[in-house]
Parts: structure tokens; sequence; C-alpha cells
């Protein structure tokens, strides 16, 4: 049961630099270098269009998923007693903020801020800094989590001095399971380990060449989790929108992503999949491909399928078997992703 609705500052991530070893540098990012261009300035007069008439319909979903998430309360140890990866839920409410945070609406700036405050308390207790006395299935699924937390509350100047040192007590732990962990999560494990002074264990950065968009698969012919990897491989190196900017892919990377994400998106939005959208949608505005047609598909399916309790996704399995719950369980995953994704489209001024 999904919970009732009650209720341009970027924010800079403090993170070290990617290492990547890719080479020839992406296009530069919308506007001009010295920030006072128009941001829409590189945006087809159909795509401009859309934005500037869809924007009170971004306004209103944006205001729904905001009271949404307010609503929402992660008790990490609560939430594995129901079956619910509880850090991931952390994160994934965190991450909705954040992003909100990157463009606030008049006024917001100081609410999200408390609100963020708020929702990371938790991670101060005893009780959540338990990654060194959990079994080895929980370990693998909050192992990410647990760093992404601390990697979004340094970009927010949040104190992490406890969770620092917490980190650095099962560092051992991290290394011993990094071999497992598939291409997407070794590409990100690399940026948090940079970015708390992390020894890796192996060169985590290489797991690129033996990632999804290295095979050149056919498009048409992925699996939906296969479409999850790739598009975490596209997200690791602009940092999940942080960074407008990288030199990570090559030309034929591009050429074969630029030919792949419209043919995925046409394929997500016909499976009725707004979690799998969004992320597409996301990503083709990392690869500056919101002139294609597919892109303001994936925006136009995204405001026409939200709840009307502002978050998104139709779940009946979990409904069922989680009740109440499942707004943490499948959700929030997928409300914070919309919610990013259209958060993004609309961060420049008309």
């Amino acid at each position: 049961m999904k919970l009732p609705v009650t209720s341009c500052l970027w924010v800079i991530i403090a993170a070290s630099a990617w290492t990547g070893c890719r080479a020839s540098p992406a296009p530069s990012r919308v506007g001009s270098a010295d920030g006072t261009g128009s941001c829409r300035a590189v945006l087809e007069k159909d795509v401009q269009a859309f934005l500037s008439k869809r924007q009170p319909a971004y306004m209103s979903s944006r205001l729904k998923a905001r009271a949404w998430l307010d609503e929402l309360s992660v008790d990490p140890e609560e939430l594995r007693t129901h079956g619910i990866k509880g850090k991931k839920k952390l994160v994934e409410l965190l991450d909705g903020y954040v992003w909100m945070m990157r463009s606030p609406l008049p006024g917001e700036e100081k609410w999200l801020r408390e609100r963020i405050e708020h929702v990371v308390a938790i991670t101060r207790t005893d009780g959540y800094n338990d990654m060194a006395d959990v079994d080895d299935l929980t370990f693998k699924q909050d192992a990410t989590s647990y760093m992404r937390a601390a990697y979004l509350m340094d970009g927010l100047g949040l104190d992490t001095t406890f969770y620092r040192e917490q980190m650095e007590k099962v560092k051992p732990r991290y290394d011993a399971h990094m071999s497992g962990r598939g291409p997407a999560q070794q590409m990100i494990f690399h940026l948090y380990y940079q970015h708390f002074g992390l020894a890796e264990p192996f060169p985590l950065d290489r797991a690129f060449e033996k990632g999804v968009i290295a095979g050149r698969p056919d498009p048409a012919g992925l699996e939906r989790m296969d479409i999850y990897h790739l598009t975490h491989e596209i997200f690791m190196p602009f940092r999940y929108g942080e960074v407008r900017e990288t030199d990570f892919f090559d030309e034929s990377d591009v050429t074969y992503l630029t030919g792949a994400l419209p043919v995925l998106v046409k394929r997500r939005i016909q499976a009725r999949d707004p979690d799998l959208v969004a992320e597409l949608v996301l990503c083709m505005e990392y690869l500056d491909l919101e002139n294609h047609s597919a892109y303001l598909d994936g925006l136009g399916y995204l405001l026409e399928n939200q709840n009307e309790d502002g978050s998104w996704g139709h779940y009946p399995d979990a409904d069922r078997s989680f009740g109440e719950w499942a707004s943490y369980h499948v959700y929030l995953h997928t409300t914070k992703l919309a919610a990013s994704a259209l958060i993004n489209a609309w961060r420049c001024p008309d």
C-alpha cells in the first residue's frame, strides 16, 4: 500500500576526479564556458517548446513527489525485519532530496536541508554502523549504500567523521568481496574508494572493459537486468549527475549508446516500466541526446504516469506481499528515479 500525500542551488559534491582510462572527450555540456549562456541554447526548438509547455505539469509532479517522500521515515533496522534492504532505502530517500537540492524551488532549500539532516541522523548510531557484524548476504546488499550515504553526506557538508572511522574498520571486508562484484558495481566502488582515500584491492576502474557497453549487444535483445547494468555503467562516470562532462567514453561508445538508448526507452515505455524509463532518460541527458524524440517520449511518459499519491510504479505483487511496506520495498526506488529525471530535465529556467 502506498502512503497518502499529506503535506537553483547546484550542490557541489566533494569527490575525487574520475580516473578512467577512456579517451576522446565528450562534447561540452549545455551553456557557455563561463556559465552565462542559455542552458537550453543547444536544444532544438521542439524540445524547448515541450519543456516550456509541460513546465506546469512538471511543477505539479515535483510537488506531489516531494510530499510523498516527506511522509517516509527510514529506519534501516526496522526495514530489515520486513525483508527490505534498509540502508539501500535510506540512500534512495536521501538521493531524492539531493536531486531536489540541486535545483530547489523558491524557499525550499532550508526545508530540504533540515529534512536531509533528519534523514541521516540515524547514520550516527551504533545500530546503523553494523557492517563488521552482519552476515555475508546482508553485507553484500548494504555495502554500496553504506558508502554512498557517507559520500552524499560529504557533498552536503555534513559531518562524516564518525562514519569514516567505521568505514576504515570494515575496509578489509570490502576488499575481500570486491572481486565478486559486477563491472558497474566495481566502477562505483572505484569512485568511493578514491573519494575516501582508500587503497583499492585491484584497479576497479578497469571493470568497464568487461561491462555491457563494451560488448555492444543488440539493445532489442537486452534483458531487464542487463539494461540496469548498462545505465549504471553510464551513471558512474557522470557520478549520478554530479558532473556535467566526462572524457570516459570514446567515440565508439558514444556511437553505440546513441543508437541503443532510444531503442531501450521505447521498449521500456511499451513495458510500462517507469523505473527503467527514468534511468534511460537520465542517461540520454548525460550524453547530450535530449534532441532525440525518445527523450521527450520518456519525459512525457513519466509526467503522465505518476500515481495520484505522488509516487510512481505499479507493483500489485509487492502490495499484496508487503502491504504498507511496499512503499519502501519498491515504490521509493521508482519515485526517486522518476523525480530525478524530471528535475534534471527542467533544471534550467525558461
